[in-house]
């Protein structure tokens, strides 16, 4: 090894590159990887899959990791009319298209897929393109048909053209269209193109968006830049107008700002911006060894083309470095040797690298070995570079001199902490360690900031320093050729810690992830680690029992808990257990599920709408359990919703399950509420039904409530008829409270009925009698009310004893009436008889009449009548209620009747 790594840096103008080996050799025994396979690399290089061309089409796709290490394989027989048209990775799952429309999706790397069709459902997006319309209608048929000859049906011709996978869709051109499915939906999409289906496409390749998707498509000399809007449900093609064409092979750099555009008929690369506006470099592919394999991007910053043996890449103003691949690099130079290798050469055998782009540099494969080419970053350079004074290069740089000449690294470092730049080498330091690929150097680098904490003072940040150490410590295990997981951090923070995990998950290694994910700190992604584990145990354990099962998932998940309670969301668990056939296991997962709202989502989605709802009542959130009885109410047949109405968690309930699970002792928060008896439907009669009178009706007729039942018809005929009058309210009232009564079996319900009856005749006698409407006066006190007002007093009497009302009872309604009516002489008159009588008897005694007299005004000497007629009030009570009226000669005459000097001294004075 060298002494310093820069005695490896290749120059490119002002930057350097390095190019180092992560595996070699390769664990397969694959040879000619480029002529003899076709290739499909995973983003960041992290799966290969592998399909010989031997071949017309595959039956076997072979998935290896990086390090050439077998993961899965995929068998599909294909025939000449059911074949694999292509394969294509989106992260890390396994696309696999068919020539007759369908393609599977793996999730995993087990072989577990969905099929779908890319050709059904097909949402047609409009076409803004300015002038589209005028394109299109001058286009030939946009896709030619076939009568099938075994159902006599119109089938569409499928011939793919091309396909490819961006992070969010599926992209195959047809003949004369091009679909997008989005692979989390599965929508399908389509994109008319016929109008440049004359012209001729070389090809195309997606630039991620975050919002929509944006193809580029060589058409004969140009490039058209495809933008697709779905929100809006719209395409626009815009044509770039480049006379350069055609280009056989359009790259896009990482950051999206430059394009590589390859014309092979002219040995012509154009560097162009992101806008098409500029060409800012042309280069001539003429002179190279060969014709480019392949041109992609190394990083943002340089061109990268696959030759014959050779790996070049192209910087600013057509400069070039080169990497070799006839030239093996361990040999000393011996020219015996080098001319015994060349004479039995066969001039046709040569490596055709296969070279993908990644976010910081390059990835290159051959069937040995597999390298990392990439831009060696700034701060390496500044550290690493002969001649350098950096303040991390200086830092470094005491290692060396510290065992031979100690004086000399103190200096340094006293020269580093004059200059306030210490804590800045040590930062730099811990970056160059975190983009080391290399664990020398890694060392190296760890330990000149291990030396510089000694000097720092506690000006160093220890948190920092450990958790770059347990960094690199994971970047070094994902990387060992057992995992083949070659990331450096700068992929790593591109991608994301979660991405991470999920790679590992789907290689099972789930002790090694959960490690990683506490060593990390990230506490947010160790669900997912139990969520898979359990997925993967469900799928693995068929021989278990549910019941068996449940136990063991429920030991794994409440182990992440200190509690006897789960804070994991069971969602894709009992997904799993759900298509693999296991209900028991299923419901009993969406029990654990901590969120109320999920779990009744879950028994929806099964098909397990009582439960579900038993389940929002349980949890005591009114609105839920509403909302699930308008979702019960809506799907299912009537007769099958009153059913459950009146159900509890009962009907679910088995005994011999419970007794089983008692031993764990689970705490389920979201089931804070027993639900007993009819609390189900007792909600839905005094909620949602009240919207419903008829399908309240339906209901009690179906539970036989004929006493509700009654009321209920009752009240829907009141609020109809508010302002009912004449023949026809009276007959049609009659006739429903005849009904009532002919249904009622309640004694008191019938009772009820019988006096609305006789109330409603009396309405209608009085109606005839007075000629005005009485039906509007529902109660029997508001009929004596309007008969008191009419000063129908006699009449209102006669009501009183026919309905047995009491008299103190009718006394207080005229009193009242009369009083806020202001009529006190009716009121006299009704008390004594007549205005000129003073003395009389009240069945509700005087006291009541003389505080009503008082409080609306009365004449006084109405109130001085009552006052004398009171036999409650004492004497000097009286007297007071007298002074109070100003009657002071009533006051007078009532303390002499009493002889009550002191009193009668005290009028005299005031």
């Amino acid at each position: 090894m060298p002494s310093n790594p820069s005695f490896n840096w290749s120059r490119l103008q002002n930057v350097y590159y390095d190019i180092r080996t992560c595996y070699a050799p390769l664990s397969w025994s694959i040879e000619n990887l480029h002529s003899d396979y076709k290739i499909s690399f995973a983003p960041d290089t992290t799966l290969i899959a592998v399909a010989s061309n031997s071949i017309p089409h595959p039956n076997l796709i072979e998935v290896y990791s990086l390090s050439g290490s077998k993961v899965t394989s995929v068998i599909y027989n294909s025939t000449p009319t059911d074949y694999i048209q292509d394969f294509l990775f989106r992260k890390e799952d396994l696309v696999l298209i068919l020539n007759d429309g369908r393609f599977r999706y793996y999730q995993d790397l087990v072989g577990n897929f969905n099929e779908y069709r890319f050709t059904e459902n097909l949402i047609k997006l409009d076409n803004m393109t300015v002038n589209g319309k005028e394109n299109n209608g001058s286009a030939p048929e946009s896709s030619r048909m076939i009568t099938n000859l075994e159902n006599e049906e119109m089938e569409e011709v499928i011939d793919i053209k091309e396909t490819l996978v961006s992070k969010t869709h599926l992209v195959v051109r047809l003949d004369s269209k091009l679909i997008l499915t989005d692979l989390d939906s599965f929508q399908n999409y389509e994109v008319d193109i016929s109008s440049h289906i004359l012209k001729g496409i070389e090809g195309m390749t997606i630039k991620d968006d975050s919002e929509n998707v944006v193809i580029y498509i060589a058409c004969e000399q140009t490039i058209l830049v495809l933008k697709v809007d779905f929100g809006l449900s719209s395409f626009e093609l815009v044509d770039q107008e480049l006379t350069d064409g055609p280009f056989n092979s359009i790259a896009i750099s990482p950051n999206g700002q430059l394009t590589a555009l390859h014309n092979k008929s002219y040995s012509k690369i154009f560097i162009v911006s992101s806008t098409f506006d500029q060409i800012l470099l042309e280069y001539d592919t003429s002179n190279d060894s060969s014709s480019p394999y392949q041109v992609t991007w190394c990083g943002n910053d340089a061109i990268a083309l696959s030759l014959k043996d050779e790996i070049k890449l192209i910087g600013p103003e057509q400069q070039s470095i080169s990497f070799f691949y006839d030239i093996d690099e361990d040999d000393d130079f011996d020219l015996d040797n080098l001319l015994s290798k060349d004479s039995g050469r066969n001039d046709l055998q040569y490596t055709i690298p296969l070279i993908q782009t990644l976010s910081d540099g390059l990835r290159v494969v051959t069937g040995d070995k597999v390298q990392f080419l990439c831009r060696v970053p700034e701060k390496t350079v500044a550290m690493y570079q002969i001649g350098s004074n950096s303040p991390s290069s200086i830092l470094a740089d005491c290692i060396n001199k510290f065992s031979s000449n100690a004086a000399k690294a103190h200096a340094n470092i006293t020269l580093l902490k004059s200059d306030d730049v210490l804590a800045i080498a040590m930062g730099d330091a811990l970056q160059v360690a975190l983009d080391e690929l290399d664990t020398t150097w890694q060392k190296r680098a760890l330990k000149a900031v291990s030396f510089g904490k000694v000097y720092a003072e506690g000006a160093f940040d220890a948190d920092n320093y450990l958790s770059v150490i347990n960094t690199i410590k994971v970047l070094n295990q994902l990387r060992a050729p057992e995992l083949g997981l070659f990331l450096t951090y700068s992929e790593v923070q591109a991608i994301g810690w979660e991405e991470v995990i999920k790679m590992l998950l789907r290689r099972d290694q789930h002790y090694l992830t959960l490690r990683i994910a506490k060593s990390l700190g990230l506490k947010d992604l160790v669900p997912l680690v139990y969520i898979h584990w359990c997925c993967y145990k469900i799928r693995k354990e068929s021989n278990l029992s549910d019941i068996q099962l449940f136990k063991i998932i429920v030991d794994k998940l409440l182990s992440a808990s200190k509690k006897r309670t789960n804070y994991i969301s069971i969602d894709m668990i009992s997904d799993v257990a759900h298509e693999e056939g296991r209900i028991i296991l299923t419901n009993l997962l969406v029990d654990l599920e901590p969120s109320i709202s999920n779990k009744v989502k879950k028994l929806v989605d099964f098909d397990e709408v009582e439960l579900g709802l038993v389940k929002a009542f349980q949890s005591g959130d009114y609105s839920l359990g509403l909302l699930m009885l308008l979702h019960v109410q809506d799907t299912l047949p009537t007769s099958d919703f009153f059913e459950i109405l009146n159900q509890n968690e009962s009907k679910h309930y088995n005994p011999t399950i419970d007794r089983e699970l008692q031993d764990l002792k689970i705490v389920i928060p979201t089931e804070t509420v027993p639900i007993k008896g009819e609390v189900i439907g007792h909600t839905w009669v005094e909620s949602v039904a009240k919207l419903q009178p008829k399908l309240m009706e339906k209901f009690l007729t179906h539970e036989d409530k004929i006493h509700e039942l009654n009321l209920l018809k009752l009240n829907e005929f009141a609020k109809n008829h508010q302002n009912g009058e004449g023949e026809e309210y009276y007959n049609s009232y009659k006739k429903l409270l005849t009904k009532c009564l002919r249904k009622s079996v309640r004694t008191t319900t019938m009772k009820a009925i019988e006096r609305e009856l006789k109330i409603l005749e009396l309405q209608h006698r009085l109606e005839k009698t007075y000629l005005t409407n009485f039906y509007s006066e529902k109660s029997l006190l508001s009929i004596l009310t309007r008969l008191i007002k009419m000063n129908q007093i006699k009449p209102a009497s006669k009501i009183v004893k026919e309905f047995s009302i009491l008299q103190e009872k009718f006394w207080h309604l005229v009193l009242s009436t009369y009083s806020k009516a202001h009529e006190f002489d009716r009121l006299y008159e009704f008390v004594f008889g007549s205005l000129d009588a003073s003395t009389g008897k009240s069945p509700i005694g005087f006291e009541p009449i003389i505080d009503a007299a008082f409080a609306n005004d009365a004449p006084k000497e109405h109130i001085s009548a009552y006052i004398r007629n009171s036999v409650k009030y004492k004497y000097d009570e009286k007297v007071r209620l007298f002074i109070r009226n100003a009657d002071y000669e009533s006051a007078a005459h009532e303390a002499f009747k009493n002889k009550d000097i002191e009193i009668l001294r005290n009028l005299q004075q005031n």
